[in-house]
């Protein structure tokens, strides 16, 4: 089977036998892009949730947890033609409540919510026998087809990750794998052999109308994330600090989803800032690209962010080895 990676378009030979019915994640050796071949089309999928036992009455139930109202608009849109019911909250601590509460399918959980990041409920989910049918899909949180080249080196207990341009073209499919006992990527992966070929091809067969529909979402979640974390249109906008500090935490836990080890390392051993020097250059770049030099002047709130997340990651990480040392 001939087949292309979507972002740099390097070209594949895939021996066919390797897609099991579900489909199969690859990982592109050069741009180290995570993309899906194959396997059932979230229509498949919904014809699978009909005939399955005990889900023909009740529909797959999502919980969507990110700060902005208008990014949960966004995904309710994009999963309202499929047989869900969406939830939504803003907060971390909400989250919870309302997991504890509905005991949904599957939540989407963005990374840097307010209160309680999104993998400390990933983590309590895993931790918590009662809610251990809940499935967790991890939202990284920078808008930016370019800024990472790897998948994230864990999940914080999650099942699985999304980033932001591809959840048009598949969170549907990755919510129906997680909830009809499919693989998570991270399975697919460890699975999955390349050999590169000459000619490239299209992965899936999409209609013009269903690929300019993805790419008017892309671009909806590309400005809602701008308009939530940039204050250089609007000096006088009142909530430009606001926008700082949610910016700050946004490039902290997207340093952390892609670096669950070495994060535990960095803290462990006080050497968080020589360990992560480069990502927090880029971190810097990115944040001053993003927020006026008059919010910036006088403050420190990518400093304090990564101080912040030092301090709590290493609560953390000490009551673990309490709980250890109990045993």
């Amino acid at each position: 089977m001939l087949l292309g990676c979507p972002t740099c378009k390097t070209r594949y030979r895939l021996d066919d036998s390797r897609i099991q019915a579900e489909g199969i994640h690859l990982q592109c050796c050069r741009c180290r892009t995570v993309f899906r071949v194959g396997g059932k089309t979230p229509q498949q999928f919904r014809a699978l949730a009909e005939r399955s036992p005990g889900q023909s009455d009740k529909p797959v139930t999502v919980l969507v947890a990110n700060e902005s109202p208008d990014f949960c608009a966004s995904v309710a849109h994009i999963l309202s033609s499929e047989p869900i019911t969406v939830l939504c909250c803003h907060d971390g601590k909400e989250a919870m409540d309302l997991i504890e509460e509905h005991r949904p399918d599957v939540v989407l959980l963005d990374v840097a919510l307010p209160t309680l990041y999104g993998f400390e409920i990933c983590e309590t989910i895993r931790n918590t026998p009662a809610l251990s049918a809940v499935k967790t899909i991890l939202i990284a949180s920078i808008y930016d087809k370019t800024r990472y080249k790897r998948e994230p080196q864990s999940l914080y207990g999650a099942d699985d990750y999304i980033e932001k341009h591809h959840i048009p073209d598949s969170l549907s499919a990755k919510i129906y794998r997680l909830v009809f006992g499919q693989k998570t990527v991270d399975q697919d992966l460890d699975d999955s052999s390349l050999a590169e070929e000459e000619k490239p091809t299209d992965l899936e067969d999409m209609s013009e109308q269903e690929m300019v529909a993805q790419e008017l979402v892309r671009e909806e979640l590309r400005r809602d994330e701008e308009a939530k974390t940039s204050s250089r249109e609007s000096l006088q906008d009142s909530d430009a600090h606001y926008k700082a500090r949610r910016l700050a935490r946004i490039i902290v836990t997207d340093i952390a989803l892609y670096n669950q080890k070495k994060i535990e390392e960095a803290v462990r051993n006080g050497t968080f800032y020589e360990l992560f020097e480069e990502e927090l250059n880029d971190g810097r770049i990115f944040y001053n690209r993003r927020i006026a030099e008059q919010v910036r002047e006088g403050t420190r709130y990518l400093e304090d962010a990564v101080a912040d997340f030092i301090f709590q990651k290493k609560s953390d990480l000490d009551c673990c080895a309490g709980d250890e040392t109990d045993l």
